[in-house]
């Protein structure tokens, strides 16, 4: 998951350390040749004043000190030569490592932004929210002043925080807790057909039941073909309690005698699983209306395909338009190359998600963190 921007990421992030470990080494280079070229004219001046001082000797001594120094010149390199550069660096101080600092530009966030912009819309990232990357970038780096050492850190936090900051999460330990502060606590399921609604329902039941809570299921879904059969498969193996009736019955007539059931024998939750169509119709939309104002559910979760990308974020839109839903489970996010539905269903629907599917076991069903979902994008 998250491949398509990994890459993309980590690309940006280097170019600009790379500019900046090239301007740190061209200023490095000049700040330590003006530094020579000092020493070497400190060298030529003590040398000039010491064979320029006056010395009280005979006239013999004297010129023959002086053909002695002529002998030696002729010998001697100028200065400027090896011999004063070898003195130089042997007499020069330590150099110290000079730290280039520099404030980002409009550009650098540009050329980050332009690596990714592409990548995110190729891979189901709805645009409004490459926009809101592109603005949060723009707010939190612009003006800030780096070092070369601590750039690519400081464009990774940013990074992150505007990934983190388009998702919204919904704690499995509020979750809980939520549940817990009414008995029972009402939760109806809805999500097109293929989603994964029953299999995500049953993912849950094994959750709240690890978690000491009692669960009662509503087989409201009476239209599809073998479904009351699927959802009591699951029920069975789990050992919670199944409400149904025939196929083509009332939807919200189940979910009311699920509710009395459980209201009869003290259960925790009540869990409504409901039909689906392959588009989003009328008739779907009415019935579930139907079902929510009968349940008065507590919880309304939206199922997502987590594969079909910019689908599920417009369907979760239009659910939420028409029904409302509080929170998303996105399904296959095991299976999902790609991670456009995750960054872009909670920005668009101002909803947090609460878990991700990963398999077809009752145990693969992974609560949500933005935090560890953004560190994954940049690991």
């Amino acid at each position: 998951m998250f491949d398509f921007i990994k890459k993309k990421l980590k690309e940006s992030i280097n170019s600009i350390q790379h500019r900046l470990a090239k301007e740190e080494q061209d200023e490095q280079k000049e700040v330590e040749t003006k530094e020579f070229r000092e020493q070497v004219d400190e060298i030529k001046q003590e040398k000039q004043i010491i064979e320029g001082k006056p010395e009280k000797k005979s006239a013999e001594k004297s010129h023959a000190e002086e053909k002695h120094k002529n002998n030696a010149d002729k010998h001697e390199e100028r200065p400027g030569t090896k011999k004063e550069i070898k003195n130089a660096k042997e007499h020069a101080p330590e150099k110290k490592k000079r730290i280039l600092s520099h404030k980002i530009t409009s550009e650098d966030i540009a050329s980050i932004y332009g690596d990714i912009k592409e990548a995110l819309l190729e891979n189901n990232v709805a645009m409004e929210v490459a926009m809101a990357i592109h603005k949060d970038l723009e707010e939190s780096l612009i003006g800030k002043e780096v070092s070369f050492l601590s750039n690519k850190k400081e464009v990774e936090t940013a990074i992150k925080k505007s990934i983190s900051d388009v998702m919204f999460e919904y704690s499995s330990d509020r979750f809980l807790s939520d549940i817990r502060r009414k008995k029972p606590y009402i939760i109806l399921f809805i999500g097109v057909n293929g989603a994964g609604k029953t299999t995500t329902l049953a993912k849950l039941i094994n959750f709240l039941q690890k978690n000491n809570l009692r669960v009662v299921v509503s087989a409201s879904d009476t239209f599809r073909a073998a479904s009351i059969e699927q959802v009591e498969i699951h029920t069975k193996k789990l050992g919670a309690k199944l409400i149904k009736h025939n196929y083509g019955a009332d939807p919200a007539a189940v979910a009311f005698d699920a509710i009395k059931h459980a209201h009869s024998e003290n259960a925790d939750v009540v869990m409504i699983d409901t039909a689906g169509r392959s588009d989003i119709n009328k008739n779907l939309i009415e019935e579930l209306k139907k079902v929510k104002r009968v349940s008065k559910p507590d919880l309304t979760i939206f199922i997502g395909d987590a594969l079909t990308g910019n689908d599920a974020v417009n369907q979760a839109r239009i659910f939420d338009k028409e029904v409302g839903i509080d929170t998303v489970i996105l399904s296959k996010a095991d299976v999902d190359k790609k991670g456009g539905a995750i960054l872009s269903i909670s920005y668009v629907t101002k909803k947090p998600i609460l878990f991700l599917g990963t398999g077809q076991g009752y145990e693969d069903l992974v609560p949500f963190s933005k935090e560890r979902t953004a560190e994954f994008i940049l690991s």
